[in-house]
């Protein structure tokens, strides 16, 4: 039984997700390297809270996929099967990446601020050994996210200027 209904492209609102999805990740990992060479506690904070965007907008991705459909992986079978592979990586990562980094905070018994939104309050104690082991895995899958990335980057491109296929259209909609 398919999950997903097969469409010929992804829905307007698919469109949007995902690209408001995309900012969102990219601008998180900006903020994380600034944050990094200069410091800044704003910088960490607009990551986390970008990270939460992008934790949300992954539950709007999949009621979005199973609502509207989403079209037919195109290639060979391997192809195909790389694809959603890569896919599902891709994935497990826009959940895993913000619920560790959350872990990180309430470990560290701190507060996690949303825009100014609402505000995730830490744990009542530190818990040091689960702040270790959530940074740990933060930290691998931001290395696996780079790696990841830039495969589905390629990937697109690949499609798009040397296959000539549909595959980048069929998100992007129309391409001259």
């Amino acid at each position: 039984m398919k999950v997903w209904i097969p469409v010929k492209e992804f829905s307007s609102a698919n469109r949007i997700v995902h690209h408001v999805s995309a900012f969102a990740f990219i601008t998180a990992l900006a903020l994380m390297m600034y944050d990094s060479y200069a410091g800044s506690s704003e910088a960490m904070k607009l990551h986390q809270s970008f990270g939460m965007t992008v934790f949300f907008l992954y539950f709007g991705r999949i009621v979005l996929m199973a609502w509207f459909g989403k079209p037919e992986g195109l290639g060979t079978k391997f192809e195909k099967f790389v694809a959603h592979m890569a896919h599902m990586a891709l994935y497990a990562i826009l959940l895993l990446m913000p619920i560790t980094g959350l872990l990180i905070n309430l470990a560290r018994a701190r507060e996690t601020v949303v825009f100014n939104l609402f505000t995730i309050p830490g744990f009542e104690e530190r818990n040091m050994g689960l702040y270790i082991m959530a940074l740990d895995f933060h930290s691998f899958l931001e290395i696996a996210c780079y790696v990841l990335l830039a495969a589905h980057i390629s990937a697109s491109f690949f499609h798009h200027y040397v296959l000539k296929d549909d595959t980048l259209r069929r998100m992007w909609g129309k391409l001259k």
